[in-house]
């Protein structure tokens, strides 16, 4: 192994999957967060056939949520694929390609779902007898559709707003999007009495505030993702694709639970069983947004990872990735089991009791449920990843659809309504056992540590001992780095001007990023790898400073000043190929000899 004096942290990894997570949580966020809003306002002021109703029609909502999530939350992890193997080109490809196709499919959805919603509100809700809920879910999706073609836009921009080093832009376009349709609500109910219609036409207000703030990123002079026309190919939209494929089973998921839910209840409790349910499940949006937004985290940066071919980052992500979502979500189900009952009130002003404690009693056993399940999300993500699409469908199927499904639609039948919280818990335990039993069998033992459950073969990547990882956050440590790389460059065979170059680079760019990457006297991590195996080498700097192109600087340097900064102008000028770019509001410099 490589002899270092200064060891690598794991600083640039947790701050990626906090930003990852923050952004992708807030992607799918937007696309649920203004039907929770519409759920309370409802559940307040318009009554409990309001809340059946729009329970009714929440299936078709999460079907459109799919069809515009195979393309919108696939792109970002087929972008920071290519950003791994330092391909921007190929990442504006890709993200143009899928601009053209989303407002295709939105435009498409928003006729279908105009056209034909009162034969949809016949058919979901046939089996009430009841006129005036059939009408609110007409209205309601009627209203819905003209927020169709924001709504994916800013579900689709927002997932790649961090991958962009645009973050904060993602919290003012959600913060933007939710004040909008609390406020357009409200003028629904109070001034303009529009019923399910105007609080459908609100959400898609909001989701229009929301895209026009978030487009705005793409009139700044330093994004990194650009629409071209240039070498778009129709192919890539099967990666993308297959890259959304596990959020859109989780959003057909929901749709087909929904539907299978509504059935069930209607036939053994009728429609106030649906309104709790509905209740229920409009509590709990957030938070399994949340453990979505865990699985996307995990996904994105495993995919980048695995870009690089980055063995022991991966294994070093999907630990922290298990951690902040065992941490996290442990402390989102104790205030969900404490503040259960407050919830159920929040979406439901009702006198009748039964509902609400109906309610109360599935809120709770819904975040049981989820720890058991919380688990799944980080491992099925980080399949996703990597590549291991058929394992990562498996995980995902099962816990969203199969057995939350079997078990509910089971205790229901055989023991009545008051069992089905049960079949929340079954599925969550079986889930959570789906999860040991795949990589024993793969592996034909039982897994030890994180690469054993992520299956990652001998074969892929550096080996360790062609690998040298050092962080550099002061001077001191920079120049105990430099001895370290040139005693692991010579081991490795290289001749002493090879060494001594290599040597000379690292301290000069290292040196650079300490003393002049950070403003106002803030710290940061610089990540130096170096993989040298078969007479070649590859040098990969990371940092968190301010943003920082070498290769532009070298030029404007050349003219100006021939000794500054030899080394870097030596090495890149020396070097097969070089590739800069910022991502993840993180300089990324990768040098191949």
């Amino acid at each position: 192994m490589g002899i270092t004096t200064v060891k690598s942290d794991n600083q640039l990894i947790k701050k990626m999957f906090r930003g990852i997570l923050l952004i992708n949580t807030m992607s799918i966020v937007s696309g649920v967060a203004s039907l929770m809003i519409d759920a309370i306002i409802t559940g307040q002021f318009l009554g409990v056939d309001a809340v059946t109703a729009s329970g009714l029609v929440r299936p078709v909502i999460m079907i459109t949520n799919l069809l515009g999530d195979l393309s919108g939350l696939g792109v970002g992890i087929v972008c920071a694929r290519y950003m791994g193997m330092a391909k921007p080109q190929r990442a504006n490809q890709v993200f143009s390609t899928v601009v053209i196709s989303t407002l295709i499919v939105s435009l498409l959805m928003t006729g279908a779902m105009y056209i034909f919603a009162p034969g949809i509100s016949n058919l979901l809700g046939a089996k009430t007898g009841n006129t005036a809920i059939l009408n609110m879910m007409t209205d309601y999706l009627r209203g819905y559709s003209f927020g169709l073609v924001p709504m994916r836009f800013t579900v689709m921009l927002l997932g790649i707003m961090m991958l962009d080093n645009d973050k904060n832009r993602g919290v003012i376009a959600m913060a933007s999007m939710l004040v909008a349709d609390i406020v357009f609500d409200l003028l629904s109910v109070f001034v303009f009495d529009g019923g399910m219609y105007g609080m459908a036409l609100a959400t898609s207000a909001s989701n229009l505030v929301g895209f026009l703030v978030i487009v705005m990123h793409f009139f700044k002079k330093n994004r990194l993702l650009h629409f071209t026309f240039k070498g778009l190919k129709i192919s890539d939209m099967k990666d993308v694709f297959f890259a959304g494929v596990p959020s859109a089973i989780t959003m057909g998921s929901q749709a087909l639970k929904g539907l299978c839910f509504n059935i069930l209840l209607l036939s053994i409790a009728g429609e106030s069983a649906v309104a709790a349910m509905t209740v229920g499940m409009s509590a709990f949006v957030i938070v399994s947004s949340i453990t979505m937004g865990m699985f996307n985290s995990t996904s994105v940066l495993s995919s980048l990872l695995y870009g690089e071919e980055d063995r022991q980052s991966l294994k070093k992500a999907f630990g922290i990735a298990i951690k902040y979502a065992l941490i996290s979500y442990s402390v989102m189900m104790v205030f969900v089991l404490i503040f259960a009952h407050p919830l159920a009130t929040l979406f439901l002003n009702t006198t009748d009791t039964s509902i609400l404690a109906q309610s109360t009693t599935l809120i709770r056993f819904m975040a049981v449920q989820n720890l058991f399940m919380i688990f799944s999300y980080p491992l099925s993500g980080a399949y996703q990843g990597t590549r291991k699409l058929s394992l990562n469908y498996t995980i995902d199927i099962m816990r969203e659809a199969v057995f939350p499904i079997s078990c509910v639609v089971l205790f229901g039948l055989l023991v009545g309504v008051d069992a089905i919280g049960y079949g929340f818990i079954s599925a969550g335990l079986l889930t959570l056992v789906l999860c040991l039993i795949i990589p024993t069998i793969k592996l034909k033992r039982i897994p030890k540590s994180a690469l054993d459950f992520l299956l990652i073969p001998d074969s892929f990547g550096a080996k360790p001992e062609e690998t040298f990882e050092a962080t550099m956050k002061t001077i001191d440590d920079v120049m105990a780095t430099c001895g370290s790389v040139s005693d692991f460059v010579k081991g490795r065979g290289a001749d002493g001007r090879k060494t001594n170059l290599i040597t000379l680079f690292v301290e000069e760019m290292g040196s650079n990023v300490v003393s002049h990457g950070y403003a106002g006297g803030k710290s940061g991590s610089t990540d130096l790898k170096i993989i040298y195996r078969n007479d070649s080498c590859v040098i990969r700097f990371r940092d968190d400073g301010k943003s920082f192109n070498p290769l532009e600087w070298i030029k404007s340097q050349a003219a100006d000043d021939v000794e500054s900064g030899i080394g870097i102008k030596m090495l890149t000028g020396l070097a097969k190929d070089v590739k800069y770019y910022r991502a993840m509001e993180l300089n990324n410099l990768v040098i191949f000899l």
